[in-house]
């Protein structure tokens, strides 16, 4: 079993109500996606968490708004939380190896890769959730 199915099967014992899309498109969509979100879409078509959306490849790859947003510098947005961040994907990785960043869009930063694949990245938003989630909940 990969890495990611032990993260997902993971979460799914923490969060019950998440939901895994089933894969709707084909190699020539993945093929066009950053390299570490391949294994992801190979498998699933999105998925809705508590704490936050995979992006179906379609929305994702056609979203104008987010094109203009982060393509320019190498960003790819995949996804969402229901709060304040935009899940990013860079089409490179950075010198240390690095692709993702859940970027906070107030936070008057640049996006900057903090973590080298999805499990670490879906570990550390669902961390954030925990810590937070009685400031939303309230």
């Amino acid at each position: 079993m990969s890495e990611l199915q032990t993260c997902l099967e993971e979460l799914m014992e923490e969060y019950p109500d998440i939901e895994l899309k089933p894969r709707a498109c084909g190699d020539d969509i993945i093929e066009r996606l950053p390299e570490p979100l391949r294994e992801f879409y190979s498998l699933y078509g999105g998925a809705d968490f508590p704490f936050g959306h995979i992006f179906s490849p379609e929305v994702a790859l056609n979203d104008p708004v987010a094109k203009q947003a982060f393509a320019e510098d190498g960003w790819f947005e995949f996804g969402c939380d229901d709060f304040f961040s935009f899940w990013l994907c860079r089409f490179e990785p950075d010198g240390e190896g690095l692709w993702f960043d859940p970027w906070d869009h107030d936070s008057e930063t640049d996006p900057e890769p903090a973590f080298a694949d999805l499990p670490s990245f879906l570990r550390f938003v669902a961390e954030e959730y925990e810590a937070t989630a009685w400031y939303y909940q309230s």
